[in-house]
């Protein structure tokens, strides 16, 4: 496997912020309280103190979340490590889609590890990898399915709150439905067993999603962390009920829109009460009504007391927004990065001013790798097309030009055309002035009419170049198929399965070692070759 990396600009992927946050813009530095580098990262460990009450809540309930799987090996080695005064974490979180999702799932995962032991080393203090899931996420239809190959397997069902407490009713004829899509050989055999060990109708989709994540990263020591977890819940209490009765996160977060809007729209909106409240089949907004709290969809209506002493008693029961969600991640782990992906790194930048507020440590936001994979062929016919790598990014009109071009050896540019016509008529409209000003204004739409009439001849020109070039740019057709199957990023569609199918655990090594959460580039993935 061989790597070559590309700009975040040149892929032409990504939004404006991503790119600035890769460059190092001055304006972001605002936005965050330590810059997203390894010098930042030192800092944040540094300045990082975490309360020993929270230390050992934290270190019992994942030692109570894990009961039922063997955790004798890193894992378990590494929720002691967490009950040490000086370990410290990096976490990474996403929601809990089918069979870990699209690929940049597991691309975080795997940075996640990477960047911990890399700290390990840098700090010479434990640094876990954290997995946190996003089991109180309720929308089903964005986790519900996953892409292999090119077929999209789908667990149906419908909308019934909070994602992670989801029976899997069903599950078996999913299973059913992938056996033939994984192929054949051993690696593909073990990969069907491990599947129905964790995929089972007796679990919800919290525990399957442990048990399967724990299966492929857990030799890493990849620690998996379920905040819907009363006893972690209790440690957010005071915030929540902050956030109750001041409203604090739309106070703080719009101050940071306001100065954000200047460049960028804002990726989440603060609403007045930032919670939600859960119940069998629902996650609700809580709402402020005159001076009673109502939760919607049909939930329960408490006095400001009420509510004050459900939350005392119910911790469980209260769940937090995106722009909470970080905030509680941070009450209860001695974190100093969060690896995200681009909209992810956008929200982020909405909350320096929440952080402090609630008085809590931000830690250090860092943008997760990008990748994609090219096959052997494809590659040996984009050597043979002419192109680099980063060709492959370009607009579609503007590379099916480009390989026309090259290919046949044709020049169809007309700019030399057009600078002698402008020339001319220039020379022309010298010629008609002299003679009668009036003249001039003819003179101009003359020129506009045999420009147009240039462009239009050049346009017929590359259409012609193309048709007969339709079997390189075929080819290329053929290429961006794979790269950007439906035109997007391959990373948001593709699940990570028929890998781990050919290959076996193997292909997540080499992945660990080709993608460096430093290394702020977009990375190709070749077959074969040397990394470049």
């Amino acid at each position: 496997m061989s790597a070559h990396r590309i700009s975040y600009a040149a892929s032409q992927r990504f939004t404006q912020l991503v790119q600035d946050q890769v460059a190092r813009d001055p304006f972001l530095d605002d936005f965050q309280l330590f810059p997203p580098t390894l010098e930042g990262l030192k800092q944040a460990a540094s300045k990082r103190a975490f309360p020993a009450d929270h230390r050992s809540v934290l270190v019992k309930a994942l030692r109570r979340q894990y009961e039922g799987l063997d955790i004798s090996g890193a894992v378990g080695e590494n929720i002691d490590r967490l009950a040490r005064t000086d370990a410290l974490t990096v976490t990474t979180g996403h929601q809990l889609c089918l069979f870990t999702g699209p690929m940049y799932v597991p691309f975080k995962l795997l940075n996640a590890i990477r960047l911990a032991r890399t700290l390990t080393e840098e700090l010479k203090r434990p640094v876990v990898p954290i997995f946190w899931m996003a089991t109180e996420d309720h929308d089903r239809a964005e986790i519900d399915h996953a892409w292999i190959g090119e077929k999209k397997v789908v667990w149906p069902g419908a909308n019934n709150g909070a994602v992670g407490r989801l029976q899997l009713k069903g599950i078996e004829q999913v299973l059913t439905q992938l056996d033939p899509l994984l192929g054949v050989g051993a690696e593909a055999d073990v990969l069907r067993a491990e599947l129905r060990r964790c995929y089972r109708p007796d679990f919800t989709l919290a525990q399957a999603t442990r048990r399967f994540v724990h299966a492929l990263f857990g030799r890493y020591g990849l620690v998996v962390i379920d905040g819907d977890d009363r006893e972690l819940k209790k440690l957010f209490v005071p915030v929540m009920r902050e956030e109750l009765l001041n409203g604090i996160a739309q106070r703080s977060v719009g101050y940071a829109d306001e100065r954000l809007k200047e460049r960028y729209p804002a990726q989440a909106h603060a609403r007045p009460i930032n919670l939600f409240h859960l119940r069998p089949g629902h996650r609700s907004r809580i709402e402020a009504d005159g001076d009673h709290y109502q939760v919607v969809d049909g939930g329960p209506r408490f006095t400001a007391d009420e509510l004050l002493l459900d939350l005392e008693l119910r911790p469980q029961d209260y769940s937090p927004n995106v722009l909470l969600r970080p905030v509680y991640q941070e009450v209860i782990l001695p974190n100093i990065a969060y690896i995200g992906g681009g909209g992810e790194l956008a929200y982020w930048m909405q909350l320096k001013w929440l952080f402090q507020s609630v008085q809590v440590p931000m830690p250090v936001v860092l943008l997760r790798t990008s990748a994609a994979f090219l096959s052997a062929k494809h590659d040996g016919q984009r050597l043979e097309l002419g192109l680099g790598i980063e060709d492959l990014f370009r607009p579609a009109h503007e590379l099916n030009n480009l390989v026309a071009h090259r290919t046949s050896g044709t020049d169809t540019s007309l700019v030399e055309a057009q600078q002698e016509l402008d020339a001319f008529f220039q020379r022309l409209r010298q010629r008609a002035s002299a003679i009668d000003p009036s003249l001039a204004a003819s003179t101009e739409s003359a020129a506009v009419r045999a420009q147009r009439m240039l462009t239009k001849l050049q346009g017929k020109m590359d259409r012609a170049l193309r048709r007969r070039e339709a079997v390189h740019l075929e080819r290329l057709q053929n290429i961006l198929a794979e790269l950007f199957p439906n035109g997007g990023l391959q990373e948001r569609r593709d699940n990570v399965l028929p890998m781990l199918a050919a290959e076996g655990p193997a292909v997540l090594d080499r992945l660990m070692q080709e993608l460096d959460p430093l290394d702020v580039r977009f990375t190709v993935l070749v077959e074969g070759g040397a990394s470049a």
